[in-house]
């Protein structure tokens, strides 16, 4: 039994490394590693698992060579029998015994087994209004930081038409939201997609009285809070920076007759006319709804920044 322990230890090693690259690899594979982390942030991912899966490779040498060489199976300090001349625990000031204590063992292996059957045996499950209740929800947060047009904006420099330029002035903070804010306008219908969602969003409430009129489509689920209509509610989404530790709700009002038909959480798909309304003390956008049509909650319902989306405009 005494010969077994080491061998139970490089097993358990073995395993834990291979079950946490395994599940790494599998949450990639299917693309639930969005449930928690930013895309920015897979190749990361990518790597770390594959590290991992090198360290499982090392594993399985050890405790291979341990079955095959007539050597203390725990020992690192590169001593075996097969060398002429003898040393005992006293010499190291160290034991190279793996511990018997169970409650030890089943401490230590714990921290590392127990969150990796969690992620295995429990769902993966992405997080909607229920959460904004603790966090709240951020209607009208600007890249601009306020409602009011500072007096000192000047129009953006290029080949635009002028008089375009001149409704989108914005001083060096919010340029590239102008910049965005413009191709929105040029827009028949803007379309409010997973891409560029928060940022169309700031761009929107920048400059929301640009908007008074234009045609707008967007899908998120429906949240409610203290202050509004009864005609009223916020079609929202959850907004991933880095990872599922900083998830924030954004949203927009919408106002409908049918508000009361549509229950908490539900996901719907709306098209309406953008006017503004003031919320919190700012002016921000609102959608007045000419249509409604259930929708089914995406896969992966959250939507990422893009921190490179004013080289692509």
């Amino acid at each position: 039994m005494k010969n077994l322990l080491p061998v139970v230890h490089h097993v358990l090693k073995l395993l834990i490394l291979m079950g946490f690259a395994g599940y790494i690899a599998y949450l990639t594979f299917t693309g639930d590693i969005l449930l928690y982390i930013a895309p920015h942030l897979v190749k990361n991912t990518e790597l770390a698992a594959a590290g991992l899966f090198l360290f499982a490779v090392f594993q399985l040498y050890i405790l291979i060579r341990s079955r095959t060489k007539e050597v203390p199976a725990a020992c690192a300090c590169g001593h075996d029998s097969l060398h002429h001349h003898h040393h005992d625990h006293d010499d190291h000031g160290h034991s190279h015994e793996p511990s018997r204590s169970l409650v030890k063992n089943v401490l230590m292996y714990g921290l590392f087994i127990l969150p990796l059957l969690l992620g295995v045996l429990l769902p993966n499950q992405a997080f909607a209004g229920s959460l904004i209740k603790s966090r709240g929800i951020q209607v009208g947060e600007s890249a601009g930081g306020s409602s009011g047009i500072p007096a000192d904006l000047v129009p953006l420099a290029g080949t635009d038409d002028p008089k375009l330029k001149e409704r989108f002035k914005s001083d060096k903070y919010n340029r590239d939201y102008a910049k965005l804010g413009m191709l929105l306008y040029r827009q028949d219908v803007i379309e409010m997609k997973d891409e560029w969602f928060i940022e169309k969003l700031q761009a929107l409430n920048a400059f929301a009285g640009n908007f008074e009129g234009k045609t707008i489509r967007i899908k998120g689920f429906v949240y409610r809070e203290k202050g509004l209509g009864e005609n009223q509610f916020i079609i929202g989404r959850m907004a991933m920076t880095h990872c599922i530790a900083d998830i924030s709700p954004y949203g927009i009002i919408a106002e409908t007759p049918e508000a009361e038909s549509f229950a908490d959480d539900a996901w719907v798909d709306i098209t309406g006319t953008i006017a503004t309304t003031t919320y919190r003390d700012q002016q921000v956008i609102r959608i007045v709804v000419s249509d409604t049509e259930p929708a089914a909650a995406p896969t992966i319902p959250y939507v990422y920044p893009d921190w490179d989306f004013a080289k692509k405009l």
